[in-house]
This record gives C-alpha cells, sequence and structure tokens, in this order.
C-alpha cells in the first residue's frame, strides 16, 4: 500500500493539539504513540491530510511546538503559547497518581509504565495484568493509554479492563472538560464518544477493596495477537458466597461488554455453583473473520468466563484468609 503524503504538526499541549484540530477538522488524526494510527495509515484505512503529535505536549524540555516539519523560533506555541493551565492538563496526561480509594493514569502512559508500574500493580492489579498483555515489548513502550482508550477497538484490552471495572475518562476539548463513564465511550467498532476536537486526558479506576479477587483471561492466535475473545472479571467473596461480581468480555460484540445477567445470577453462589450460574452467555454478537468464526468466539468467551470467575473466587478466599 502507497501511503499519501501527509502534513505533520506537533502540538506544545493538549489544548493546542485540541485548536488544531478544530482548524483541521476530519482531516486531522492524533498521534502518541503511534500503535494504533500507523497501522491503519499503512493499510490505507485512514488517509489523514495532516498528523498531531501530541507526544511532546506539556514536556518542560520542549518549549516549542512545530507546525508542518519547522521549529518554531523562541518556543512560542502558534495561537499565543501555552497558559499555566495548559502546561499543568498535560503534566497530569503524564502522571500515575491515587487517592481517596481511587487511581488516575494519564492518557500519554505507555503500555509498559501502566503494566510495571508498583502502584498500580499494588491498587488495580487487573488494570497491570491487562496492559502486559497487549502486543510485544516495542509496541507496549511506544503505545500509550489514551491512544487505546480513543482507537476504541472492541478486541483491545485496555477498553475492556475499563469497562469491567467501572471506569471514567476526562476528555477536554481545551476550554473544558468533562468525564465519560468507559461503557457510555465505547460505541462500536473503533468509535468512541469523543468529539472531533477532543482528547483523553485521563483515565480513573477504583483501587480494588479489600476481599476482592480479579482476573484477566484471553486467547490469541499468537502471543500479542489481537485477542480472540477476552474476559476481565471481579468477584467479592463473603460468607463462601459471591457477594458481588463484574463481568466484561472483549471481542464478541462492536465494544467491550458487561454482562448484567451473568453478574446477577452470581449473587449468592458458592465456588460449585459458580459455573452452572454463569450458564449461557446472553447478549453477545462476534463476527466471524479470517481468524475466526462467530460461533468459536462465543464459545471461547464462555470458556474464558468460567476460568476467569474461577480465578477471581480463588483471590478473593485467600484475600479474606
Amino acid at each position: 500500500m502507497f501511503i499519501r503524503p501527509f502534513g505533520y504538526e506537533r502540538a506544545g499541549s493538549l489544548a493546542d493539539a485540541c485548536e488544531m484540530l478544530r482548524e483541521r477538522g476530519e482531516a486531522a488524526k492524533v498521534i502518541a504513540g503511534g500503535q494504533s494510527l500507523l497501522p491503519m495509515v499503512n493499510l490505507g484505512l485512514v488517509q489523514p491530510e495532516v498528523i498531531i503529535d501530541i507526544s511532546h505536549a506539556g514536556r518542560d524540555d520542549d518549549g516549542a511546538a512545530a507546525r508542518g516539519g519547522g521549529a518554531v523560533p523562541g518556543g512560542a506555541v502558534p495561537g499565543g503559547g501555552r497558559s499555566g493551565s495548559d502546561r499543568a492538563v498535560a503534566a497530569r496526561s503524564r502522571e500515575i497518581g491515587g487517592g481517596d480509594g481511587y487511581l488516575t493514569i494519564g492518557a500519554l502512559v505507555s503500555h509498559a509504565r501502566l503494566a510495571g508500574d508498583p502502584a498500580v500493580a499494588s491498587a488495580q492489579p487487573l488494570l497491570a495484568a491487562a496492559a502486559a498483555r497487549i502486543g510485544n515489548p516495542r509496541v507496549r513502550s511506544r503505545g500509550t493509554l489514551g491512544g487505546s482508550l480513543a482507537h476504541s477497538d472492541p478486541a483491545a484490552e485496555l477498553p475492556l479492563a475499563m469497562v469491567a471495572l467501572g471506569a471514567s475518562y476526562r476528555v477536554t476539548d481545551g476550554r473544558s472538560a468533562r468525564d465519560v463513564r468507559a461503557e457510555e465511550f465505547h460505541l462500536s467498532f473503533l468509535t468512541s464518544a469523543l468529539a472531533e476536537d477532543e482528547l483523553v486526558v485521563s483515565a480513573t479506576v477504583p483501587a480494588l477493596g479489600p476481599g476482592w479477587g480479579w482476573s484477566f483471561q484471553e486467547v490469541a492466535r499468537r502471543e500479542g495477537d489481537f485477542a480472540l475473545a477476552a474476559v476481565a472479571v471481579l468477584v467479592r467473596m463473603a460468607g463462601g458466597i459471591v457477594a458481588e461480581a463484574r463481568v466484561a468480555v472483549g471481542g464478541a460484540a462492536d465494544r467491550p461488554l458487561r454482562l448484567a445477567d451473568v453478574e446477577a445470577a452470581l449473587a449468592g453462589a458458592s465456588p460449585g455453583e459458580i459455573a452452572g450460574r454463569a450458564g449461557p452467555l446472553r447478549g453477545l454478537s462476534p463476527v466471524s473473520d479470517i481468524s475466526a468464526s462467530a460461533g468459536h468466539r462465543a464459545h471461547l468467551c464462555a470458556v474464558l468466563v468460567r476460568r476467569a470467575l474461577d480465578e477471581a473466587c480463588r483471590r478473593s478466599q485467600e484475600a479474606t484468609a
């Protein structure tokens, strides 16, 4: 595939990038790590007229924003420069922080950092486990949380984990910000609730509470390939029975799905009753492609849900022992 020539602009802040998006409209695409966008460009699925690079947004050692490939004299940002608040927002997009029972991860945090950060592993190990399953070391070192969420691939690990955890995303258009629940953000295949001039700033997830167990399971043709099916589960056992459960599947519909029927059926189940209570998985609509048939994907989801529930229940019991 021959790639059509495109322009390049480098944003000094997220607000700058949003303004560039308003100026360019649908002709512009945003890049941070490039692990979602560039494969689509290479395949000819996306043909941007200009790519806006946010990978340097907010860096103190990068005072200049480049547009059209040239440096801006004196470090000034076209359109009036960056305010302190713009720089603060951009800085937060690179941070991992926690407090009051929640963990907040900036959109420019790489998958590798997310998978290996001790604070993430301690506060929400499901999220760290999901990040560790993404692609290969090269992809994890370059790809970013915000890029994966905005790309909204229904088979991707991080959107699935976020839906299971009940996460919320902070998004901005450079002038104001809003919070969007993960389940309301991922709308369909490669389609999100982002407006044309909005970017993801961060994601906030609840920390793993006392007595909760978790599991992340997926099946792919090869390690690092896109998942044929994936499952994220959290379970809290109390008195030897399931008190609460959260079950989500990926790769089985046009977006990550919470299985509310399964969650309700599991309430009050003992470990020996869990497989029977989970029953048939309703609401799935997998598609057939060259990797797997729809029926095979549905079967994989059912098997992975049972495996994940077993592991999550075991971890919950160990946590309360």
